[in-house]
């Protein structure tokens, strides 16, 4: 096992010592500790933030072939780039760490959690959709790296919440993992009221609200955008942009009555 194995292994250990996460639930979730997960966990060093609190904000994109087949490729490179330029101009700036990750029948993390403006940005190089959609294997995977530094932070004495939001346009399609277990690790976090949960459906043709429901994401930080065009999607991202922003000045309560897209 590797120095990284063993940081991310007690991170999830002092989760559960400190009630973030229940033992059965950490079971589930620690035999799936690969690189996605370590390459996820990372971040800025404890002693480089100067901020008296943080606020992780993940952000999980779809990139399956269906994104390219409705001609959305450009539009969420733009509508990704519009959001950092959103978060750049709020005076939270300075405590938000961002990480982006990218998903179809593989999972990237473009970057585990840095200043804003050290984001990446998407264009044609790092964003090109195909393949299937493995939204399960993403949210464990992402959720579980996210515990795993927020609780590096907090045990280093930085109070932090999270916010995690992933934009999909279609449902699962090739996990290992299912949506109990997903709803089992969202539970978890949002009982902590340290996280805030959100789901983003492109199309109309796919029930969202019921995957997001089985997923284990609250009602009020669901949002679907059945107007699957270019213009549909980036609107979207405006209004994950402000309800994340909103979500790092404490406007949005964390945990299950979270009302993350609610005005």
């Amino acid at each position: 096992m590797s120095s990284n194995d063993d940081d991310v292994t007690k991170n999830l250990t002092s989760a559960v010592a400190t009630g973030v996460l229940s033992a059965q639930t950490s079971t589930l979730i620690t035999g799936n500790l690969g690189g996605i997960v370590l390459a996820g966990a990372a971040g800025k060093a404890l002693e480089d933030i100067t901020a008296s609190d943080v606020t992780l904000v993940t952000l999980l994109i779809d990139a399956s072939g269906s994104i390219a087949d409705r001609g959305l490729e450009q539009a969420v490179r733009d509508g990704q780039n519009a959001l950092l330029d959103a978060f750049g101009g709020a005076k939270e700036k300075d405590s938000v760490l961002l990480a982006l990750w990218t998903f179809n029948g593989d999972q990237k993390v473009l970057h585990s959690y840095v200043p804003v403006e050290d984001s990446t940005r998407l264009d044609a190089k790092n964003y090109r959709a195909g393949g299937a959609t493995r939204l399960y294997d993403t949210w464990c995977d992402a959720l579980t790296a996210n515990v795993a530094y927020a609780q590096r932070l907090r045990d280093g004495g930085t109070p932090t919440r999270s916010v995690v939001v992933v934009v999909t346009d279609g449902e699962d399609v090739g996990s290992t993992r299912t949506s109990p277990t997903c709803a089992k690790l969202s539970k978890d976090l949002l009982a902590s009221e340290l996280f805030t949960l959100a789901f983003v459906g492109v199309g109309k043709d796919t029930q969202f609200e019921l995957i997001a429901a089985a997923m284990g994401v609250p009602a009020g930080c669901v949002h679907v955008q059945r107007d699957a065009t270019p213009s549909g999607l980036r609107k979207t991202f405006q209004l994950v942009s402000k309800s994340a922003i909103r979500a790092s000045q404490g406007k949005v309560a964390p945990g299950v009555n979270a009302g993350f897209f609610t005005p």
